[in-house]
């Protein structure tokens, strides 16, 4: 079976076209004293040595839509691609994705967002 016809993303409603957009702040007192996203705390514990900033907003916005999940092997994720309709297999561990960009031998913001995701899961389970 192939990969982009396992997942689907989400719907986006007129409301949630902006969400991606957004930029959050760099701590909860920039915001006024909202807590920020997880996946912005879990980056700054991520090592994204190597990643463009682009590449770790555009993770942190596949994070939020959630178009980047855990699958049940520790490590292991589905990545929804841009276009909404391809899935990747990305796995943290190993630092590998199956899109065009890391077939390549770069670095692409699937990735970004695995090792973002996998950091933040290790942070829960040593808590």
């Amino acid at each position: 079976m192939a990969w982009g016809h396992r997942l689907t993303p989400p719907p986006r409603s007129a409301s949630d076209a902006g969400a991606a957009s957004r930029r959050w702040p760099q701590s909860a007192a920039d915001s006024g004293g909202r807590a920020r996203p997880a996946s912005t705390a879990a980056a700054e514990t991520a090592d994204l040595t190597g990643f463009k900033p682009v590449q770790v907003e555009k993770a942190r916005e596949a994070i939020e839509q959630t178009a980047v999940v855990p699958l049940s092997r520790p490590g292991l994720y589905a990545a929804v691609s841009s276009d909404g309709v391809t899935t990747y297999l990305v796995d943290a561990i190993e630092g590998s994705c199956s899109c065009k960009a890391a077939a390549n031998g770069r670095r692409c913001y699937h990735l970004a967002s695995a090792l973002i995701l996998d950091a933040s899961a290790i942070t829960r389970r040593a808590a």
